[in-house]
């Protein structure tokens, strides 16, 4: 039986924690939240979590994000794009053509124009902003990628949506709207989580064996 108290949707592997602190508890410290599996939403004007959380968890894959931590990162993206691509170009006064790629990760591999215009200049854009640009995609494109998948997983869709958006790029507007659906508890199914961790018998990547015992000082929940 679930405690009332309880949030239905348990923080998977080990250690199990919950997504939000249980009744009563102290609230995680910005600290805490950096180290938290599972989706976290991201409290108040603090968009510095979420970026810390999608530098420091670029290799997880086989996991969730919430709508904040995507978001702001997202808008973080753009941001930079939009200096790099847009602002000093037209500032130095280069380049015919400005437009401000958008997409499912962010303004990297985005084939939606949120913004587009022309500048004074003649001449193709160059210079060293791009070389830094391109640094800035290249240092960003996993933890880009990762975080979008993670997003997908949590609001219940397969990764394959995101991969499919780079070839077929009509998708890309549908997958964004993928991504700002709410949490969905059987999100959860995406997350790599040792045979019989949670007690409902669900191995890594959402196979099924036969049910285990719930982690030492987990709380314990419906199969």
């Amino acid at each position: 039986m679930t405690d009332p108290g309880d949030d239905p949707r348990p923080e998977t592997g080990p250690p199990l924690r919950l997504e939000k602190a249980p009744a009563g508890g102290a609230r995680p410290s910005p600290r805490q939240l950096l180290h938290l599996r599972g989706p976290v939403p991201v409290p108040g004007l603090r968009p510095w979590i979420a970026w810390a959380r999608a530098a420091t968890q670029w290799s997880r894959w086989s996991a969730r994000a919430s709508r904040s931590e995507f978001w702001w990162t997202w808008l973080l993206q753009v941001a930079v794009a939009a200096v790099f691509l847009v602002a000093i170009p037209l500032a130095l006064g280069q380049g015919r053509d400005h437009s401000l790629p958008v997409g499912p990760f962010g303004s990297v591999l985005g084939d939606l124009a949120l913004f587009t215009g022309r500048g004074p200049g003649d001449d193709d854009k160059s210079g060293v902003y791009l070389v830094v640009w391109m640094l800035w995609c290249v240092g960003t494109f996993v933890p880009t990628v990762t975080l979008t998948v993670r997003r997908l997983h949590d609001a219940n869709f397969s990764a394959g949506w995101a991969i499919a958006s780079v070839f077929l790029p009509f998708l890309q507007l549908p997958v964004l709207i993928m991504l700002a659906r709410p949490s969905q508890p059987t999100g959860v199914r995406f997350e790599s989580v040792p045979d019989g961790a949670l007690g409902t018998g669900r191995g890594p990547a959402g196979s099924s064996g036969a049910a285990g015992p719930a982690a030492p000082g987990a709380p314990a929940v419906r199969p």
